[in-house]
């Protein structure tokens, strides 16, 4: 190897590192399978190696995993019409109380059995701050439809978790196409997606969305807490890339 492609490579290393943990629960929140996310978030770090010159450059070239780990995982679960109505296979953070494990683990329940349309469309909106037209192109769906699904995907968590409705308002903000104060004018493949403010996207005091960021927080704690994890996932990316050599 020579002494650039060596420096490639352990640049490659530290981003992966860093990264995998993230990514990971950011992928069971979309899909509710870890093999599924697994396997997703793999290959797009298969991908991210083959085009690192180029990428390592970007801002944010974690978004860019993201989203090709997205698109993977959506030709995996969109022919699904339901959802799997069971809890990712993760450890127990151990800096997580029972009451708060008890309730990211309602929240990871009931977003594996919604079906996949609502599940993805939610958590790329609500949760990873994607405007509809992002989600719309990256799932081939319309405006209507994205805003539809996450409409029903809300209100079904909403019911399920006892939430109060929205007071404030006389209809569902997420329905007819609308978008929260200051979505839309992201470009989604520059979004660093565990770094999102929901705050600034007009969407902080609503009760479903605090629920899902404390749920994904949860996860990734979860997915740190097993490092074994990360070990079998370096692996299996270099066992890709010889695969493709």
């Amino acid at each position: 190897m020579s002494a650039e492609a060596a420096v490639r490579s352990r640049d490659f290393e530290t981003f992966f590192s860093g990264a995998y943990p993230r990514l990971l629960a950011q992928a069971i929140m979309v899909c509710g399978s870890r093999e599924d996310a697994e396997d997703a978030v793999q290959e797009a770090f298969v991908e991210a190696y083959r085009a690192w010159d180029r990428i390592a450059g970007y801002e944010l070239p974690e978004a860019w995993v993201y989203r090709v780990a997205v698109q993977r995982l959506w030709k995996t679960h969109r022919r699904r019409r339901t959802g799997q109505d069971r809890l990712p296979d993760v450890p127990v953070p151990v800096q997580a109380g029972p009451e708060q494990t008890a309730e990211a683990r309602e929240v990871l329940r009931l977003l594996a059995a919604l079906p996949p349309r609502q599940r993805a469309t939610m958590v790329l909106f609500c949760l990873h701050g994607w405007s509809q037209k992002e989600v719309a192109k990256a799932l081939r769906m319309t405006r209507g439809g994205v805003a539809a699904n996450v409409s029903k995907a809300r209100q079904t968590l909403r019911e399920a978790l006892d939430m109060a409705a929205d007071e404030t308002s006389g209809r569902d903000p997420f329905m007819g196409g609308a978008e929260p104060a200051g979505a839309g004018r992201t470009d989604a493949s520059r979004i660093d997606a565990s770094r999102i403010d929901v705050g600034r996207l007009g969407l902080g005091a609503d009760p479903v969305v605090t629920a899902l960021r404390h749920a994904e927080a949860w996860l990734r704690a979860a997915v740190v807490a097993d490092p074994a994890a990360l070990d079998r996932a370096r692996a299996a990316v270099a066992r890709r890339l010889e695969e493709r050599r």
